[in-house]
């Protein structure tokens, strides 16, 4: 039987820029969002922003769900929810789970960099409308 697990990812919107993370591995060829899975007893925020804090070092305000995805392989299943974040402070540091990080511009070209489950997510918003919420 596959494991199911809860995620959520922010998309945190600077300058019609969002925020992508790389993952350390050498098989990795696409970008994340910031975030990651639920642990006991914790909210849906809290998750999203004890993962940014995390992985980033950026404290942000999750401002609205946007959509919904989820990943299925053999093993697992992920389902989780996408959070339009606003940051509230400015300098990133890095986890070690990750290499690099970019601000790429909001728009169909830059999704489709995200990885595939999440690119799929993303291609249903009216992303003239996510910009400016922020």
């Amino acid at each position: 039987m596959a494991q199911i697990h809860f995620s959520v990812k922010g998309l945190i919107i600077k300058d019609k820029k969002f925020l992508v993370l790389h993952k350390v591995s050498p098989r990795c060829e696409y970008f994340d969002l910031p975030g990651g899975k639920m642990k006991n007893n914790e909210s849906a925020e809290e998750t999203l922003q004890r993962e940014i804090l995390e992985e980033t070092s950026l404290l942000i305000k999750p401002i609205s769900v946007l959509h919904q995805w989820d990943f299925v392989n053999q093993d697992y299943l992920i389902m989780g929810i996408i959070y339009l974040c606003q940051p509230l402070t400015e300098e990133i540091q890095l986890s070690e789970e990750h290499d690099y990080y970019e601000w790429i511009p909001l728009n169909e070209e830059s999704i489709q960099s995200l990885t595939p489950s999440l690119a799929n997510a993303m291609s249903h918003l009216n992303l003239d409308n996510v910009k400016t919420i922020n």
